[in-house]
């Protein structure tokens, strides 16, 4: 580990030094050169441009129809059913009851009986049938989304000739650079 630990130690010391050397011999600065000149660097843009587009639309439908009618005057259709309820009705009253309890519950539950059939067929003259189906028009607005892509040429930067001291250099940039750009200039240090 120790071993490990000295050589992690000289080799950082030998970086440290290197950098050192190569900054006592290179140094940069800045300086501005004159643009020549500055020309865009276009891309291809996809651009979605769709729409919705809507319309009226006629539907058609088909509906059933239904008629009231009237079935008669108010007379039952058979004395036999209200005698018929009247039987029903007594028998299922005299279940209840002792005595003369029992004898009250058969007559009350007959006389129920009569007038529940009753009631049904006086009722019964009204109704509605079916008269068949018959077709409705109504207009419906329907809406679609029409997609539609078109292409548009974007400026992504500029490709940007300048002259720094007679020397012509060439760079890209993202934005457009005035009548000067700003270059770094190299100095290093030569042994005689």
């Amino acid at each position: 580990m120790k071993t490990f630990q000295r050589l992690t130690f000289i080799a950082t010391a030998c970086v440290a030094l290197s950098t050192q050397a190569n900054a006592q011999n290179y140094q940069s600065a800045y300086d501005v050169a004159r643009v020549i000149s500055a020309q865009p660097i276009y891309q291809s843009v996809e651009v979605d441009d769709g729409r919705e587009v809507c319309r009226n639309e006629r539907v058609r439908e088909v509906v059933p129809t239904y008629t009231q009618s009237y079935r008669g005057s108010y007379r039952p259709r058979s004395e036999s059913a209200s005698v018929l309820g009247a039987i029903v009705g007594g028998v299922i009253g005299n279940q209840f009851g002792h005595g003369r309890g029992r004898a009250a519950a058969t007559v009350a539950g007959a006389a129920l009986g009569a007038a529940v059939v009753n009631d049904s067929q006086r009722y019964d003259r009204y109704g509605s049938s079916y008269a068949g189906s018959r077709t409705v028009e109504r207009v419906e607005r329907v809406c679609e989304y029409r997609p539609q892509v078109r292409y548009e040429r974007e400026v992504v930067g500029y490709t940007v000739r300048y002259d720094y001291k007679g020397q012509i250099g060439e760079t890209t940039t993202r934005n457009r650079p005035g009548n000067t750009i700003r270059v770094a200039v190299d100095v290093t240090a030569i042994e005689d």
